[in-house]
């Protein structure tokens, strides 16, 4: 195996814990690969407000790491937040995607401005990914227009609910929008929606590039379906035992679980061992 120069981590449900904290034999572990020259990739359907915290924990503005934001379609660098890719959402998909929330009666999620714009500000399921991100909601009763007096387009929309009617939501779209838009569930309850082409695969290969280095030299860790990718992609994809059925699947080995310290105890096999 080539030695491992990147390490790309999901956050929920892989990095964290069912606590959303990173537990302290797996954040040891990460510090001691960074010492050893990895650069650590954060890879997250997150914003990037929400993405800082678990950022500066990691010590990756010190270490040349990267955060990758919104499923892929926003990558900046550490470092000096300079950014390095920044993908939309097409400003003509807005009113189709708001006007399917309002068909299904599926409730639907943006970022701007360091807010979260929604259409149900006290659904349960904002109300929860308001405190995962840590950013204050702001309801709208007309999310398109609203949207539309932005300087630019979103870069994702999350649509949430529970998670039979939200796996319905997840094929309607797929065929509504397909070659148009990215749908795809990372949770039972949230569902990604991105432009065409974006994923966390594409990303990484933007990072690589910059770094002059091949998937062979990148370990990645994740759990849900909108992870199959980037699991694909590394040149060693690791899910976690939490994970999805397909990324399983996909992967070439499963580590134990995100409370079980699934991340330490594959450097400690993969890693650390190899040295």
């Amino acid at each position: 195996m080539d030695t491992i120069k990147f390490i790309a981590l999901d956050l929920d449900g892989t990095l964290t814990d069912s606590s959303k904290h990173i537990t302290p034999r797996t954040l040891q572990a990460l510090y001691a690969a960074q010492e050893q020259g990895v650069k650590l990739i954060i890879a997250s359907g997150r914003p990037p407000k929400g993405i800082a915290p678990i950022a500066q924990e990691l010590r990756l503005a010190s270490r040349g790491g990267y955060i990758m934001a919104y499923n892929g379609g926003e990558v900046s660098r550490a470092m000096d937040g300079a950014l390095l890719y920044r993908c939309c959402l097409p400003s003509e998909a807005l009113g189709e995607v708001c006007a399917w929330s309002r068909r299904l009666g599926l409730p639907l999620v943006t970022h701007a401005d360091g807010n979260i714009l929604t259409n149900a500000p006290f659904n349960d399921h904002v109300v929860r990914n308001a405190a995962i991100n840590g950013m204050p909601v702001v309801g709208s009763d007309a999310l398109e227009q609203t949207l539309q007096r932005l300087p630019q387009p979103p870069v994702k929309f999350l649509m949430v609910g529970e998670a039979g009617p939200l796996a319905e939501a997840e094929r309607l779209l797929q065929s509504a929008f397909a070659g148009r838009l990215e749908v795809c569930r990372s949770t039972p309850n949230f569902m990604e929606i991105v432009a065409a082409g974006i994923d966390k695969s594409g990303a990484l290969k933007r990072i690589l590039q910059v770094e002059d280095a091949s998937p062979a030299q990148l370990m990645a860790f994740g759990d849900g379906d909108n992870d199959l990718g980037m699991i694909r992609y590394a040149g060693m994809g690791i899910a976690m035992a939490n994970a999805t059925p397909r990324l399983r699947e996909a992967a070439r080995f499963v580590t134990l679980d995100n409370d079980s310290d699934g991340i330490a105890h594959a450097l400690d096999i993969f890693y650390f061992r190899q040295e």
